[in-house]
């Protein structure tokens, strides 16, 4: 159970204060401006591996194979939910026949 109260409403017991007052905290330096040395090697980083994973054969090859392979799996299933939906729609059909003379 949360015991805490709502965002902007006082703890009971203690007295309440200006909102100018309660910030008394410097601001924050946005986040564009810490790190920039690490965030550009980070950054430079990042980039030089997906330039080699892109333009590594192998790499190329399994990706390719790999979409090969789920292509090929997703296809199946399609043709497989395609053959169960044929089969309820002929029984339902088979079922609406066999009461029809009812």
């Amino acid at each position: 159970m949360n015991n805490y109260p709502p965002y902007g409403y006082p703890v009971y017991g203690q007295p309440q204060q200006d909102q100018a007052t309660q910030s008394t905290s410097p601001a924050a330096t946005p986040y564009k401006a810490q790190n920039t040395k690490t965030h550009f090697m980070m950054g430079l980083a990042a980039g030089a591996a997906v330039a080699y994973l892109l333009s590594n054969k192998k790499v190329q090859q399994s990706v390719a194979s790999t979409g090969e392979k789920a292509w090929s799996t997703v296809r199946g299933e399609v043709e497989e939910l395609k053959e169960r939906l044929e089969d309820t729609q002929a029984e339902l059909e088979y079922y609406r026949n066999l009461h029809k003379g009812d």
